[in-house]
């Protein structure tokens, strides 16, 4: 597994995880629920998304298009 996104907030990992999960790439949210954890954990402990190195490139390339908007709700 290779992290590939960090997200600003759980709700951003979820959203980003059905994105990756509807294009076909596996993908898993680390730290979730670190924030319970605020105090008791080093600075810069965040959630993170992790997909399988086979398909590290595929997600980073959705990864642009929502990053650019494409996937904006209308």
């Amino acid at each position: 597994m290779q992290e590939v996104y960090l997200p600003e907030n759980n709700i951003e990992a979820h959203l980003v995880q059905g994105l990756l999960e509807s294009e076909g790439i596996d993908c898993e949210i680390r730290g979730e629920y670190l924030p319970g954890a605020a105090g008791e954990l080093p600075a810069g402990s965040t959630v993170s998304l992790w997909v399988h190195e086979a398909q590290f490139e595929d997600a980073k390339r959705v990864l642009a298009r929502y990053e650019a908007g494409e996937f904006a709700a209308e």
